[in-house]
């Protein structure tokens, strides 16, 4: 009789691999890690772009305090990606629910804008409205696919490590 296929190492006879994880850096992030913090990322400066290209091209002036709001709102992001960084249990956990919120959110409001786009008469005011359409779908996808990729096992595993 011969000895049972013992497979990789750390795999149980009978059982299925496990599967290799691809990890990033010295610490051994999870890549999922990492692309989801770069989506995020990707979308707060397309969301700080956006805001500063309204209150750039405003001509009734005092944006002191819509200047004031955008930095306080990058720091407190910031942060918290910095906090997802480094593995926070609670920041991975909020993040994840977040990002697939809104993703979804972005998303289905790009689709509902379109309609009212189409069902505009020739000449309206919808076609005015359009440059500040077109980052939504980008947006929604980048924050769908991050929320998503913080809830795979590997994140887990390694924010509880």
């Amino acid at each position: 009789m011969l000895p049972p296929d013992l497979g990789p190492e750390g795999s149980e006879p009978g059982r299925a691999p496990i599967r290799r994880v691809r990890t990033v850096g010295r610490r051994g992030r999870p890549l999922a890690l990492v692309v989801a913090v770069a989506c995020f990322a990707a979308f707060w400066v397309c969301s700080v772009g956006m805001a500063a290209w309204g209150v750039a091209h405003d001509r009734t002036g005092g944006h002191t305090g819509d200047v004031a709001s955008i930095v306080f709102w990058t720091l407190v992001f910031a942060l918290m990606l910095w906090r997802l960084w480094r593995g926070g249990r609670l920041a991975i956990a909020f993040m994840s629910r977040v990002g697939t919120l809104l993703g979804a959110l972005f998303l289905a409001a790009t689709v509902a804008f379109a309609v009212l786009f189409a069902a505009d008469p020739p000449g309206g005011s919808a076609l005015d409205f359009l440059p500040y359409l077109l980052p939504a779908p980008l947006s929604g996808a980048a924050l769908l696919t991050a929320g998503l990729l913080l809830r795979r096992g590997e994140v887990f595993r390694w924010s509880r490590a």
